[in-house]
């Protein structure tokens, strides 16, 4: 038997072993850079330390506040802003200064305080702002009513619009005549309206503090209130079956604006006073005669002379219809309509015109007149007028779909072009029907004559005025046209609105449930996705 003698070669490698060497490592070591790690480090640390300091420095600097609520409940209207910015306020030589004796554990203080300093940044630093806590700092307290002679019975703003020359040393008597013309107190607790909640216990429903501050502002500022004189013998003064009458709501609106209403018997005035700022005729329902519309023409005829009328449809006003239609606005002997299936409908809705400064912020923002509206007849583009200077021009007209309508007194009105004036529905044109207009004499766009013009507001309804049948956008439409006839261009535009609070009630088992559902289970359900979130990553 043959023995295999062949044996392998002793250089022959094993077979893992070359397995190994053969294939060549392609990975290195790579050595962790500190210096660069550390270096970033160290510059995000100064980029965020320096870009804090920027913030910081920009929000003292370039101060701006945004207001996110739906209704800009925490802004100042329109109106506002305006007369801030005016000559009026920037003009002064002393600032005004406005002085908050609030406490500050108060619940409306905060409030009260972001309010005073919207006004403040609206001045442009021509208003001083000063909060004093009577409980935490009694000795300046006690110096505040010492110079104001103000007793601190209750939280209250003090607004000082006193000028240079009146903060000068003076006489007691001069010093007392510029404290109780040039300074306001704002009883604190007249900024807000509180309610009882069905546990009986207190809480503010709304909020109407910018509108007493800028009138309080107004008034420090003017001084003497202007004077409106009403002439009473041609209205019905004391109207109980009807309720409160309108010329009480006009006179509030005219307190708000700083300007007081007078009454005048013009049966046996022979002139008008001097210091009338204006002259209103609110729902006159007898009509005037020719010596007192003689008084009345003579009053018109004066520079800067200012009418507000509102008519009674339902009187007979021929000497003064006579009257306004000399000056291009002539009342109809109409009640402003619509028809809507077998209902006639007589509370019209109405429109505001673009263009007039007394409707600015209200163009083209609808309305409704409660009760009986005439409509007025506007020569707009009468040579004759123009020639004299005369600007008639309309403010409010109805909307579509109303008329005035002529036979008013018979049962199923239809509109009839031969007769009629309006836009109904399916008429073959379409005719505005001015329900407030206004006249202008004089040059209102010189700035020389601007203060010499002479305004009148014709509104072709009373009714509007009683406290049932006011509405927002006409208090700013009337207040507007009270300015705007006084000469206060700053003060025409939308004013504040109140801001209401809602308290929510909530019984006791639905408190607790919330509270369960906010401090336990919802704390609970943000642990339990944490933990899947750090398994998850963890296998």
């Amino acid at each position: 038997m043959a023995e295999d003698t062949s044996k392998p070669a002793d250089n022959a490698p094993d077979e893992d072993t070359s397995l190994v060497e053969e294939t060549p490592s392609n990975d290195k070591v790579r050595s962790i850079n500190r210096l660069g790690i550390g270096t970033m480090a160290v510059l995000q640390i100064i980029f965020t330390f320096s870009s804090v300091i920027l913030l910081n420095y920009l929000s003292c600097t370039k101060h701006q506040r945004y207001d996110l609520s739906q209704h800009k409940d925490y802004s100042l209207s329109n109106r506002s802003q305006t007369y801030l910015a005016s000559e009026e306020v920037s003009a002064r030589s002393t600032p005004v200064k406005m002085v908050a004796l609030i406490k500050q554990q108060s619940p409306y203080y905060l409030r009260l305080r972001a309010q005073l300093e919207n006004y403040k940044r609206f001045a442009n630093d021509h208003l001083d702002l000063e909060f004093v806590d009577p409980i935490r700092d009694p000795q300046r307290a006690q110096e505040v009513s010492t110079t104001y002679q103000r007793n601190l019975t209750e939280e209250m703003i003090i607004i000082d619009a006193r000028t240079e020359t009146q903060l000068e040393e003076r006489s007691e008597e001069e010093s007392r005549i510029d404290l109780a013309t040039h300074v306001r107190t704002v009883p604190v607790k007249s900024l807000f309206i509180e309610e009882m909640d069905r546990y009986n216990h207190s809480y503010i429903s709304t909020w109407r503090d910018e509108d007493l501050l800028t009138t309080y502002l107004v008034s420090a500022i003017e001084g003497k209130p202007r004077k409106f004189y009403f002439v009473v013998d041609k209205s019905q003064i004391d109207d109980k079956a009807e309720g409160t009458p309108a010329w009480k709501t006009f006179q509030q609106l005219l307190l708000m604006q700083n300007i007081q209403l007078a009454p005048l018997q013009i049966s046996t005035t022979q002139s008008i006073p001097q210091d009338a700022e204006g002259l209103a005729i609110i729902g006159p329902s007898f009509d005037l005669d020719e010596r007192e519309i003689k008084t009345l023409s003579e009053y018109w005829d004066r520079e800067s002379s200012a009418i507000f009328i509102t008519l009674d449809p339902e009187a007979k006003l021929n000497n003064l219809k006579r009257f306004l239609r000399e000056y291009g606005i002539t009342p109809q002997d109409n009640r402003v309509i619509s028809v809507s299936g077998n209902q006639t409908l007589t509370a019209t809705r109405a429109i505001f015109n673009q263009g007039p400064t007394v409707n600015k912020d209200l163009a083209f923002q609808a309305t409704q007149f409660d009760g009986s509206t005439s409509s007025l007849e506007v020569a707009s583009n009468d040579d004759r007028l123009n020639i004299r200077n005369i600007t008639p021009f309309p403010l409010i007209q109805a909307a579509e779909g109303w008329w005035g309508e002529t036979r008013y007194t018979e049962p199923n009105p239809t509109f009839d072009p031969r007769e009629d004036l309006g836009t109904p529905k399916g008429a073959p044109s379409e005719t505005p029907v001015p329900v407030a207009a206004a006249v202008l004499r004089g040059l209102e766009n010189n700035d020389r004559t601007i203060n010499l013009t002479s305004r009148m507001v014709v509104i072709g309804n009373t009714d509007y005025l009683k406290p049932n049948n006011m509405r927002e956008e006409l208090t700013h439409f009337t207040n507007s046209s009270l300015n705007w006839l006084v000469g206060r261009e700053n003060l025409i535009g939308i004013g504040p609105k109140p801001v209401t609070n809602q308290k929510v009630t909530v019984q006791s088992a639905h408190k607790s449930f919330i509270d369960q559902l906010v401090l336990v289970f919802m704390p609970l359900f943000a642990l339990m996705i944490a933990l899947v979130l750090w398994n998850s990553r963890r296998s």
